[in-house]
């Protein structure tokens, strides 16, 4: 049983935008990078001076301690700097940042602090600088400052020749301490999905020859261990929050049944992940879960709590036990809503309260069943064949009602349907037309690209259809154009009612003749155009979006199509919207990214600016996507339950109205601010 009894949210993924990066910590970046250009040791004083000011006030836990390090070590004697590269995981660190002139350092620096932008499409240097960041916090020579890490590793229940699985190991940290704790009658398994750090982890156990660590290469499946490995102890750290919120119930069913497999009869699963921080703690900015959450989880994959403890405010440590037998589970939570003081939710299954996924983006991957549908509609309009087309279609009709609710299944159907004769009348709607011409113009030319990349034709199926793939090779389309055109091709389908029964949600918001409508964060304006002819001339429609690519499609659509539209380019901390401007505010897969993905105080902000647009009288309503049991017909995008929203909107002065639900992937929220 979950107690919500404050507006904090139980999980945070990490923020979508730079909230966490301040002036104090440009400055401090800015000193490095100016040492390491001129050789100036008075900047590396003045570096040191600000971070000694903004550890213990600002982002503890964060990249500030390991940047003070090689503040330290470029001020400190040789004599002292020889003592420090004695040890060979601080001498690896310092050498990977080191070297070619301190290239990866000085990239890390730039793009970290935005000295050097990268483009929003750029994924391969986010994917580096993702990288560089998770190197230098994990492998930071001073995380025993802010982590106590020496202090508690005694306290784990490991010991001389246990074998243990380090699940995420990053660049090894924990592996080569449990080597150490082991030894050669031991063995550690240090379990990695990212190529950067598993090519680290090897050249690391070369070098230093090390025989009881070995790295292993994993994936969404499982943890990567052979069938016939069984270990003492499964070790995660920082890691499990990304298992409950970001894996679907098939891939955490398969990772978490790994780890299950894996542990001996007498095994542990030991989980470290961080808390939620109060407003008066040390302020933590990295990705944090309740721990309420993961012991109510874990119960039902069947494993039983037997220690807590923790490393420090923001670090918990769970100790767990295989149980026998997992527990059964109903197919749904409830929660109790409490006048005025808490929500209880009694969570009764291993489904997770939320799901972050984006739609469209590689690691949302596909069936197989959906790579052979997407591979014989890309077959029939290369060839021109109206049969491979009908068959696609009969495919999709009977694909869309078992998997994939609200991804692009009706959307490439309707292509089929327009290439059939069918859906012209489409057309004659502008917002169609205009989606219809990006698609398909030029033979069908982006839709192709979309399906040749989308859906990894590169990559050849294998005998078996029964499971997701979840990676996807390397296409002729950049990944994030790849992800804007799914983000079109999926909210902007003129088919789109067919899952979600939208003509129902409009009739049921009821926009009137006049009325001022926001539609926060409206993408490429799918829902803003229907409240535009809703509203009429004498109304007015907000369409704020942060995202100003996605905003580009409706800005084409509103100049055409003289519109009584206003684009906004929104912020994650502020609509943006005229103070008490709009009658209606209304929010469609939005604020489960507010829930997951933004800082507190960002979310604070944010809410804040939409009480005060909102009109005397005026509705806020939420439209998300619920978590539904595991044998519907799933939708693959992101998730929250409605218990949470209603929970923690109530802290913040709005009265749950009313709830509507039309599909069981999707309910409508309609609050009004508390007078």
């Amino acid at each position: 049983m979950l107690n919500i009894n404050s507006k904090h949210s139980f999980i945070h993924l990490g923020s979508l935008d730079s909230f966490d990066i301040t002036e104090g910590g440009k400055e401090g970046g800015r000193k490095i990078l100016g040492y390491l250009d001129t050789g100036n040791a008075e900047l590396l004083k003045e570096a040191r001076h600000i971070y000694d000011e903004l550890i213990p006030n600002e982002n503890f836990g964060g990249e500030y301690t390991a940047l003070d390090w090689l503040c330290k070590y470029w001020l400190a004697p040789d004599g002292v700097k020889r003592e420090f590269m004695s040890v060979p995981m601080v001498e690896s660190f310092y050498e990977m940042l080191a070297k070619d002139d301190f290239y990866n350092l000085k990239w890390y620096l730039n793009r970290k602090y935005h000295f050097i932008e990268i483009d929003r499409k750029d994924t391969k240097s986010k994917e580096f600088l993702r990288f560089l960041e998770d190197f230098i916090l994990f492998n930071n020579p001073d995380r025993i400052r802010w982590e106590k890490t020496e202090e508690n590793i005694p306290k784990l229940p490991l010991r001389k020749g246990m074998s243990i699985a380090d699940v995420g190991a990053g660049p090894g940290y924990f592996s080569f301490k449990f080597g150490d704790i082991v030894g050669e009658g031991g063995k550690v398994y240090a379990i990695e999905t990212n190529p950067r750090h598993l090519d680290f982890l090897n050249k690391y156990i070369k070098k230093y020859n090390i025989t009881n660590v070995e790295a292993v290469e994993s994936s969404f499946e499982g943890i990567g261990l052979a069938p016939d490995v069984r270990v003492d102890a499964v070790y995660m750290c920082s890691l499990y929050h990304n298992v409950y919120a970001a894996f679907t119930d098939e891939e955490r069913d398969k990772f978490v049944g790994s780890i299950r497999r894996a542990l001996n009869p007498d095994g542990v699963f030991i989980l470290v992940d961080n808390d939620m921080v109060e407003d008066d703690e040390l302020p933590y900015h990295g990705p944090h879960v309740s721990r309420d959450l993961l012991i109510s989880q874990l119960h039902y994959y069947g494993f039983e709590l037997t220690e807590q403890f923790r490393f420090t405010v923001q670090r918990y440590v769970l100790i767990f036990k295989k149980l026998d037998e997992i527990p059964k589970s109903d197919k749904s939570h409830h929660a109790e809503f409490a006048e005025g003081s808490h929500t209880m939710i009694n969570v009764t299954s291993s489904s997770s309260l939320v799901r972050y996924r984006i739609i469209g983006t590689s690691t949302s991957g596909y069936t197989h069943r959906g790579k052979r549908i997407a591979l014989k509609l890309y077959e029939g309009l290369e060839k021109n064949n109206a049969a491979l087309i009908d068959e696609a279609a009969q495919d999709l009709k009977a694909a869309m009602t078992k998997e994939r609710i609200g991804d692009d299944y009706t959307a490439l159907l309707w292509f089929c349907q327009l290439y059939a004769g069918e859906k012209r009348d489409d057309l004659n709607v502008p917002l169609y037309a205009d989606y219809y011409h990006f698609f398909a113009d030029n033979d069908h030319d982006i839709l192709k690209k979309y399906l040749r990349n989308k859906y990894d034709f590169i990559t050849p199926l294998p005998e078996h259809d029964d499971s997701s793939v979840h990676e996807r090779a390397e296409g002729d389309v950049e990944t994030g154009i790849l992800n804007e055109w799914s983000e079109y091709m999926t909210f902007n389908n003129p088919n789109r009612y067919l899952w979600e029964k939208t003509n129902e949600m409009l009739s049921y918001i009821n926009i009137q003749e006049g009325e001022a409508v926001a539609d926060i964060g409206c993408g490429s304006g799918y829902f803003s155009y229907f409240f535009s002819k809703s509203a009429g001339m004498d109304g007015r429609v907000y369409a704020t979006e942060t995202n100003e690519d996605a905003l580009a499609y409706l800005k084409k659509l509103i100049e055409k199509n003289s519109l009584n539209i206003t684009p906004v380019v929104g912020r994650l901390n502020d609509a943006c919207l005229p103070g008490n401007s709009v009658d209606t505010i209304f929010m469609c897969s939005m604020y489960h990214a507010v829930y997951i993905a933004n800082l507190e105080y960002v979310k604070d902000e944010f809410i804040e600016s939409l009480k005060k647009a909102l009109r005397r009288g005026g509705r806020l309503i939420v439209v998300d996507n619920d978590i539904t049991a595991k044998d519907a017909p799933a939708y693959f995008g992101p998730g929250i339950a409605k218990e949470l929203i209603i929970a923690q909107l109530s802290y913040y002065g709005f009265r749950l109205e009313e709830i509507k639900q039309f599909v069981p992937q999707r309910y409508i929220l309609t609050f009004r601010v508390e007078v």
